[in-house]
């Protein structure tokens, strides 16, 4: 399915959902629940906290879906709300940003099970590699990556979500693809030099 179908597919099942359509709703929250707190658990470490405040949103935006607007992206609309949330919880304190569980559905990493034994061990060599790499980036430069690549958000909606300007995204995203691309030509020099 496109990006495009996805997005018109959450369209849908938003305008549904806001006419009362308890299936859309659950639809939505069935897609959305895991990744949404994968993401929360990320900024603050207290997963029971986190699991409140996603459940407090669903919570809300059924109660209140007659109130609220029609948006473009549902996907969009919940990430940002989850941060606020968060955020608003914290009482101004500084989000404790830990990205260094990357297993949910945030991550982009993930094994396929079809592969051969030989395959996934190599696999497995590169995603460590990865979450190595990731996790040496600061936090926002990281956290700019996830939404931007793996959760398919625009710079305008990453901007929105963080509160920080677009050209600060693209340039949080620009000096990340750099230092990962710097610590790949690092590794891959290491490794010749292995054999000389």
């Amino acid at each position: 399915m496109t990006s495009t179908s996805k997005h018109t597919e959450d369209k849908m099942l938003w305008l549904a959902f806001k006419e009362g359509d308890e299936r859309a709703f659950t639809t939505l929250y069935h897609k959305y629940v895991h990744v949404l707190y994968g993401y929360g658990k990320k900024l603050i470490s207290d997963q029971e906290a986190v699991q409140d405040i996603v459940q407090e949103l669903f919570i809300d935006i059924w109660q209140s879906r007659s109130r609220l607007s029609d948006v473009e992206s549902p996907k969009f609309y919940l990430f940002r709300a989850l941060r606020r949330r968060i955020h608003k919880s914290l009482n101004g304190k500084h989000i404790n940003q830990n990205w260094d569980n990357i297993d949910e559905g945030i991550h982009p990493v993930d094994l396929p099970k079809e592969y051969q034994i030989i395959e996934q061990e190599d696999f497995q060599r590169q995603k460590e590699e990865l979450d190595s790499w990731l996790k040496s980036l600061p936090e926002r430069q990281y956290e700019v990556l996830m939404l931007r690549y793996y959760q398919d958000f625009t710079y305008t909606e990453i901007s929105e979500i963080l509160s920080i300007n677009e050209q600060s995204v693209r340039n949080l995203i620009q000096r990340a693809v750099l230092k990962l691309r710097h610590l790949t030509i690092s590794t891959l020099f290491a490794g010749i030099f292995l054999f000389f």
